[in-house]
């Protein structure tokens, strides 16, 4: 009751403030010389694979997890991260060692909804967002953490990264491991920023940040970014509807549409050298999603609230192909209707790939984690 009171108290100013932003709102620098030679610096040390030859269609599939949802494969795709409810009812991160298929619970024992986990391109941590910091005056403040992927967080409890008394979430690392990338909602605009982890007072801190792409009224989130650092893939819109998605390269100062009706939350990514991607799309399933995206700030903050973890889109859409161009819509025949997308992981030769689904059950919500391989031709070996 509280939380519904302090949005609708404030709602009327933050139309207005997404309304000046909206009209008035200034749009981030342009990319700089600096930031240009660091995305070719990177790209330059991303060896380069043969694209896969696949037709777009499940050769076949597999459930890896009855429960999950938000997927990512570490960077050589044998442990896979998700979030899923843990033995006291909260959502928190998890871990499937797809060799032995022990699954591990990382942060069983913190506070609050840990949600989200992107691991970092060495394998050595992750990053996640929390509700836990959340008080009845900023109901909706979530904030990102930063944990060791050795051992669950038991062992060696996480650290804060942010302090914005918004939301600041759907957080991921740079290919380069050196920039934190998150959502930042704060009076009343979004934007996509990014800030460099660094040691400092005894611990680990954020320098400033910087706007890489900026949302103004509407709600904005990084999905994922490509190894070669060459795409960096936000969406728009807001959490409750289909997003719109687009990727920029910083490099060549372009950016391309990636789809209209994309999940809000990891529905991209990316093989390990970044030339193929793949990236899901989804259904409005709620009125919910009738919330024009000019009001995303507001319907953000709603999101942030929890709206819990009910279905609001139907179905699964999924498309791959080579980055930069059109991909292919895949046929996924009756794996299509199961549920709602709630993000995807690729393999690291882009041959298959981690779906995240959910739907409404009569005995409440079901999740799983589907495995899927492509239809794809084996390498020639040379003789």
């Amino acid at each position: 009751v509280v939380a519904a009171a302090s949005i609708a108290g404030g709602a009327v100013l933050a139309l207005a403030a997404g309304a000046l932003w909206a009209a008035f709102g200034a749009e981030p620098p342009a990319p700089s010389e600096r930031g240009a030679v660091y995305v070719w610096d990177l790209d330059a040390q991303v060896p380069t694979r043969p694209l896969p030859r696949c037709q777009p269609r499940v050769a076949r599939s597999r459930v890896i997890a009855p429960l999950g949802a938000h997927p990512r494969l570490g960077p050589e795709g044998r442990h896979l991260w998700f979030d899923a409810a843990g033995p006291e009812g909260r959502r928190q991160v998890h871990r499937l060692d797809r060799e032995s298929g022990e699954v591990a619970c990382w942060t069983c024992g913190e506070a609050g909804n840990n949600r989200r986990p992107a691991p970092a391109s060495t394998g050595t941590g992750l990053v996640f967002d929390t509700d836990r910091h959340a008080t009845w005056r900023r109901p909706a403040n979530t904030e990102v953490h930063l944990a060791g992927a050795g051992a669950p967080t038991s062992e060696r409890p996480s650290r804060r990264l942010t302090h914005n008394p918004g939301p600041d979430d759907h957080a991921i690392l740079d290919p380069g491991g050196r920039l934190l990338v998150w959502s930042r909602g704060e009076d009343g605009r979004y934007d996509v920023v990014s800030a460099a982890i660094q040691s400092g007072h005894g611990g680990i801190v954020l320098g400033g940040h910087t706007v890489l792409a900026a949302g103004r009224a509407r709600w904005i989130a990084p999905l994922a970014w490509s190894p070669d650092a060459r795409a960096l893939a936000v969406a728009r819109g807001h959490p409750l509807r289909p997003a719109a998605a687009t990727a920029i390269d910083f490099a060549l100062d372009r950016e391309w549409s990636l789809g209209t009706d994309l999940a809000p939350s990891g529905s991209v990514a990316f093989s390990a050298d970044g030339a193929w991607h793949v990236a899901a799309g989804t259904r409005r399933g709620s009125s919910l999603g009738l919330v024009p995206a000019s009001l995303g700030f507001l319907a953000g903050r709603v999101a942030a609230l929890g709206h819990g973890d009910a279905p609001v889109f139907r179905g699964s859409v999924l498309r791959a192909g080579t980055t930069g161009e059109p991909p292919a819509v895949v046929d996924l025949g009756e794996l299509a209707e199961w549920g709602e997308v709630t993000g995807v992981a690729l393999e690291p030769d882009g041959t298959g790939l981690v779906l995240g689904q959910r739907r409404a059950a009569p005995g409440g919500l079901e999740e799983r984690l589907l495995e899927i391989a492509l239809d794809c031709e084996e390498e020639d070996v040379a003789s």
